[in-house]
């Protein structure tokens, strides 16, 4: 949707295609649910943080901020000290040429710090994921990875260096996809991709509009990939399976929230977080004009399934939500437009 969106902007195709979302799926009504007012302050100077990464252990946020409402900007990597001052200072590295950050993950281990980032160098026609890596206190471009394969990429979650599951958002092909009959008709072609090191395949399981995405294992160690899906309004689990050391998915399930998913968070407790988009009609709207608002929604999935709407706003608070993240009785909502992200206290998260 983005695509369209950046190379489109005010037009009058835009405004058919809002027409068309319109009857196609006007939402639902949001009220205000948790936390707001006082308890809610603004990290700003962030242009469009649409996703975050956190490493509780130093307590420090990543932020992906690209301005999408202006055509033929780049993007920055951000780091936000979440001990001290929660001032947004740019990640000290020469990011590549026009860069425009769009879902990231986080990878840490004994011996590996480092961010992998989805980027769009050609105003959503090119894909790469670009690896920084933190040696010490210094940062540097590690190196770039591109496969024909990754036809639009919107996030993905990097298990080690030998292994990423990634979702696209649609699938590949030139008009068609820049006019998004993908959206509009239902079509499913945006698959999961897998690399393992090496090569990428396909994981097939396509959707009409594929979101977030997000590996982790139960408590009994069985290997689960959630995967948001935006058109279907849900989220969907699938039970990870080795054949040959190749990963297989499983029938998934269905989780259906009633909004448009996007990125998806785990915390320390095994708690999926998951932001919804209650209107699409509300969120192009304000994708082209910051003055209308448009609701964001998040949500806690159980490991048996069950979940519960935690926070809601209209878009008063904020627009067009993305990330959730909870972290020391806080959440952190980013948003993929407008230049800050929610910090709100949270106490009994």
């Amino acid at each position: 949707m983005l695509k369209f969106i950046r190379n489109c902007g005010n037009s009058p195709i835009l405004q058919i295609l809002i027409s068309a979302f319109l009857f196609l799926n006007c939402g639902v009504e949001v009220k205000s649910k948790g936390p707001f007012g006082a308890a809610c302050s603004k990290i700003e100077g962030l242009p469009g943080p649409e996703d975050i990464a956190l490493d509780g252990d130093e307590k420090i946020l990543y932020v992906s901020s690209h301005e999408r409402r202006i055509s033929n900007q780049t993007g920055k990597l951000f780091w936000i000290d979440l001990r001290n001052s929660p001032i947004p200072r740019e990640l000290p590295v020469k990011f590549p040429p026009e860069f425009r950050p769009h879902g990231i993950s986080l990878l840490k281990t004994k011996s590996v710090y480092r961010l992998y980032v989805i980027s769009h160098p050609k105003e959503y026609a090119e894909h790469t994921i670009e690896i920084f890596e933190r040696k010490g206190t210094k940062w540097s471009h590690a190196g770039t990875l591109q496969d024909p394969l990754i036809t639009s990429p919107n996030d993905l979650s990097v298990v080690s260096e030998n292994e990423i599951f990634l979702s696209n958002d649609h699938g590949s092909g030139g008009l068609a996809r820049y006019l998004l009959w993908d959206d509009l008709f239902g079509f499913k072609r945006a698959e999961i991709v897998h690399y393992n090191g090496k090569t990428w395949t396909s994981l097939g399981r396509p959707l009409s509009y594929g979101n977030g995405i997000l590996y982790t294992k139960d408590s009994q160690g069985n290997e689960l990939l959630y995967r948001s899906g935006y058109a279907d309004r849900s989220v969907f689990r699938f039970r990870i399976f080795r054949e040959e050391n190749k990963p297989v998915l499983g029938e998934p399930e269905k989780i259906f929230l009633n909004s448009g998913t996007d990125n998806l968070e785990i915390d320390s407790k095994g708690r999926i977080f998951v932001v919804g988009h209650g209107s699409t009609y509300q969120f192009l709207r304000h994708s082209i004009n910051a003055d209308y608002h448009a609701p964001t929604q998040v949500f806690i999935i159980l490991p048996d399934e069950s979940f519960q709407e935690i926070f809601a706003t209209p878009g008063d608070l904020i627009s067009a939500g993305s990330t959730a993240i909870p972290f020391e009785n806080r959440l952190y909502i980013a948003q993929v437009f407008n230049p800050f992200i929610l910090n709100c206290e949270y106490s009994n998260l």
